[in-house]
């Protein structure tokens, strides 16, 4: 007799088991890895309803020069109502100098001159912060700044700064470009009354991209379509400034200082655009580029032993290599900042929510709503913060957070000025090695705009 035959596996049988056993193994790693953060999260929970409950936060940050600190979205109570508490404690009991916002420079440093008790003549400005920002040419999105919650913070850093000398007060400043045209209205305002023998070349420079049909929209249309880039003569008006200032940006005049870095703005605003005609990151990169510069400027400015605050979105505070942000070759202020100062003199602080409401727009340049925050994916670390069932709380992550079982990558909720779910944005992110701590709330406010 002969022996029956052995079945052979085919080819697509072979595949299907190969793949049957990927996607078992990824589950796994999957089920393993939520597992290990809810552990984690269950165990180093520290509470955070008083103030005092803050104070591991700041051993933890200890004499690190700079403190970033994030939000997840732009329209939350919560998150400007707990980054004005941190500030206020790093001012006055941590010696800080400065706070830098995702804000245009132009229009923050008007905000600066009040919060100093001086405005362009040197005079008492607006006698509270709310009547300042409603009459403050500020553009789209104005609800950023002008709301009720940074008035107040605003008002309170004013009557700290009512008590000091002015060499000791501690102002506001934007670190971001996105209004170059008022900054390059400012620039050429400074030559026509300073520099009235560099002003024709600087007026010809800055005109010819303010002559284009929407200014540097119009510019970007003109660099797809192979025009020639003006980013030489973009630069010339900040050299031409830099040279003015000298060795000595602690020392310069004050408004020579402010005119460069308008300058610098309208420089990066060129590079942001022609940035957005490529294949690739290089237009996110030139914005945070220029926060990063702006930042270290400013602490240059305020002297070797001036201490920072920056209030921006944990897109641009979150260390990106610890992201996807890295596969693209995107990076930002955390990242950048992380690598020139060195991790010991950087703590970032990012803060998420589950559910709740915010401030957002439907779409681009409309006006703003009230919109329901829906509950985040369970997937999420903030989704499995709320399987865990904290209600509010602060984690704090040293380095066995940053070793082994904590560093597979998880969505982590991202919501900008544009809202429009389903359709929101999660950042595959290692949240121990993005930040230094994470201040969590399972439902949060939106803001109240002015």
């Amino acid at each position: 007799m002969h022996d029956k035959p052995k079945p052979r596996i085919r080819c697509w049988q072979l595949l299907l088991i190969l793949v049957v056993a990927f996607v078992s193994a990824i589950t796994c790693k999957a089920q393993a890895s939520e597992q290990h953060y809810l552990a984690f999260f269950d165990n180093n929970a520290l509470p955070l309803s008083e103030p005092e409950h803050l104070a591991p936060l700041y051993d933890a940050v200890g004499e690190r020069r700079f403190v970033l600190l994030g939000e997840s979205t732009h329209g939350t109570h919560e998150y400007y109502h707990w980054r004005a508490k941190i500030s206020r404690e790093l001012i006055t009991q941590h010696g800080f100098s400065f706070i830098a916002v995702e804000g245009d420079w132009l229009s923050i440093y008007q905000l600066n001159d009040f919060v100093k008790l001086r405005d362009a003549a040197g005079e008492n400005a607006a006698e509270d912060a709310r009547t300042l920002l409603r009459n403050h040419a500020m553009r789209w999105p104005r609800w950023m700044w002008i709301n009720e919650d940074f008035a107040d913070f605003l008002d309170w850093l004013r009557a700290h700064n009512a008590e000091l000398p002015m060499a000791q007060r501690v102002g506001v400043f934007g670190i971001d470009m996105q209004d170059p045209q008022s900054s390059m209205e400012y620039v050429l305002d400074w030559f026509q009354q300073n520099d009235t023998s560099n002003y024709p070349q600087v007026a010809d420079a800055y005109r010819r991209i303010l002559d284009f049909p929407e200014e540097f929209r119009g510019y970007a249309q003109h660099l797809a379509q192979g025009g020639e880039r003006l980013n030489n003569q973009m630069a010339h008006p900040a050299e031409l400034l830099h040279s003015q200032l000298g060795d000595n940006p602690a020392g310069a005049d004050k408004a020579t200082w402010v005119a460069r870095e308008n300058a610098l703005a309208a420089k990066r605003a060129e590079a942001q655009f022609h940035g957005a005609t490529q294949q690739g990151p290089e237009s996110w990169n030139a914005r945070a580029s220029f926060m990063h510069e702006a930042l270290l400027r400013l602490a240059k400015r305020h002297g070797t032993e001036s201490r920072g605050i920056v209030w921006a979105h944990n897109t641009h505070v979150g260390d990106s290599a610890a992201t996807s942000m890295r596969n693209r070759g995107e990076v930002n202020i955390g990242h950048l900042l992380r690598t020139s100062e060195g991790e010991d003199d950087v703590f970032i602080l990012g803060f998420g929510t589950y559910q709740g409401s915010v401030i957002a727009s439907a779409s681009w340049g409309e006006e703003h709503q009230e919109m329901t925050v829906v509950p985040a994916h369970p997937e999420s670390f903030e989704g499995l913060l709320h399987q865990s069932g904290i209600q509010q709380g602060l984690f704090l992550f040293d380095d066995t957070a940053r070793q082994g079982e904590l560093l597979t990558p998880r969505p982590h909720r991202a919501i900008g000025v544009i809202y429009s779910p389903p359709n929101e944005a999660y950042v595959p992110t290692i949240l121990t090695r993005r930040y230094d701590g994470f201040i969590y709330f399972d439902e949060t406010q939106a803001l109240k705009p002015l």
